[in-house]
C-alpha cells in the first residue's frame, strides 16, 4: 500500500505527464511534439533526435538577402526534447545553445551562401540554410 505522500506524488507526476503532452505533432513519427513559437521559418520536429536530414522542416531552408544587408532565420523547436544547433563552420558560425521545446533560435545571415549545420546533442540531425544574393 502506498503512503500517503507516495499516493500524492504519483498523482503529481501523472498531472505532470498530462501537462506536458501536446496533441500538435510536426513529424511523422515520435508522436508528442511541443508547438513551435509563431513566425518559426525552421521546425525542429517531434522525434527530430531519431531522424537525419528529415529532422528540420523545411530542409534545405531557402531565403535571399534581396539587395539588404541581412537576413534573420528563427528555428522553432516543436519537439518534446532540447535541441543545441551548431554551423558546421563558415560565417556566420552560429552556436544556437539548448533550445528548449517551445523555445526558439535565430541567426542573422549577411552573405549569399549554403551554410549547413547539426545538432550538438543530436549529431545525426542535419540541415542547411541556403543564402541567395
Amino acid at each position: 500500500m502506498l503512503s500517503r505522500r507516495a499516493a500524492a506524488a504519483v498523482v503529481a507526476l501523472s498531472l505532470a505527464g498530462l501537462a506536458c503532452s501536446s496533441s500538435t505533432d510536426y513529424g511523422s513519427s515520435g508522436g508528442g511534439g511541443s508547438t513551435p513559437p509563431p513566425g518559426s521559418d525552421v521546425v525542429i520536429v517531434s522525434g527530430a533526435e531519431f531522424k537525419t536530414n528529415t529532422a528540420f522542416n523545411p530542409n534545405p531552408f531557402t531565403v535571399a538577402l534581396n539587395g539588404g544587408p541581412s537576413v534573420t532565420v528563427k528555428w522553432g523547436n516543436g519537439d518534446r526534447t532540447t535541441h543545441n544547433l551548431l554551423a558546421n563552420g563558415g560565417t556566420p558560425a552560429f552556436a544556437s545553445g539548448n533550445i528548449a521545446p517551445g523555445n526558439s533560435y535565430t541567426a542573422t545571415f549577411t552573405a549569399a551562401g549554403t551554410y549547413a549545420y547539426h545538432c550538438t546533442i543530436h549529431p545525426n540531425m542535419v540541415g542547411s540554410i541556403v543564402v541567395n544574393p
